[in-house]
């Protein structure tokens, strides 16, 4: 399969690759002019295209056609945020499974913070890195720590992990594939009382993911898979955008 770079825009003809794909390309992949590639962009679009100018100064990939980006099911998981590594982990395993937007949590009981751009800007890197691997369409977006009451507020998520006898199981809440979800996670001390009363009077739905009690990491991401799983990608056609050099 050829390479994947990721680029900020695509445009038919010649598309200079930004500085940190172009170092990528020339001196970590070691590609050689005229070899095939793919480019995609954060919002999913993708063009294959071969290297047409290769030097120290500059990697140049000649794209011909631009694909369109797949319309698929959008997935947000808002949560409190694990310790350490395990953090890493879980946004490139996220990514992995196509979640479309992590945003992490402030709650009551969380113990980690992460308020410094340099965590934000690994974690994106990450899940940049983790969309080439992948080939998923477009990127995983990073939100910017969030207090739950604030995420509340100008999100409309439908249901939140429990622990609670009476919570659904994971397929009885999923919408229509054409749809949206946004999934709340909460720390592993778990939600507070008076949290519960700010979801119940949202009116959202308590779901389990089997009886035991999971970590953070393991929470977000068998959510993710439960989703990948379940929720086919659209069958919506996705045409050849053929694209006139302006």
């Amino acid at each position: 399969m050829p390479r994947r770079l990721l680029v900020p825009l695509l445009r038919p003809g010649p598309n200079p690759l930004p500085d940190d794909q172009a170092h990528h390309a020339r001196d970590v992949l070691r590609l050689k002019l005229g070899d095939e590639v793919e480019l995609f962009t954060a919002a999913g679009q993708t063009a294959a295209g071969a290297i047409v100018e290769l030097s120290s100064e500059s990697v140049i990939v000649e794209v011909q056609e631009i694909q369109k980006p797949i319309t698929t099911f959008q997935l947000t998981i808002a949560s409190a945020i694990p310790k350490g590594a395990r953090a890493d982990w879980m946004i490139e395993k996220l990514s992995e499974l196509g979640v479309a937007r992590f945003v992490p949590l402030i709650t009551e009981r969380s113990v980690v913070h992460p308020e410094g751009k340099n965590k934000l800007e690994r974690w994106q890197r990450l899940a940049e890195e983790s969309a080439k691997q992948c080939r998923r369409p477009g990127v995983m977006q990073i939100a910017t720590l969030t207090p739950l009451p604030d995420f509340l507020r100008d999100t409309t998520p439908i249901a939140y992990l429990s622990t609670v006898p009476d919570s659904q199981p994971m397929p009885a809440i999923l919408p229509p594939a054409s749809a949206s979800l946004s999934l709340l996670i909460g720390p592993e001390g778990g939600w507070s009382d008076s949290e519960i009363a700010l979801f119940k009077d949202r009116h959202l739905t308590p779901i389990t993911l089997g009886g035991t009690i999971l970590r953070i990491e393991t929470a977000a991401i068998a959510a993710a898979s439960v989703v990948a799983a379940l929720m086919p990608v659209s069958t919506e056609e996705s045409p050849t955008a053929r694209l006139e050099n302006k």
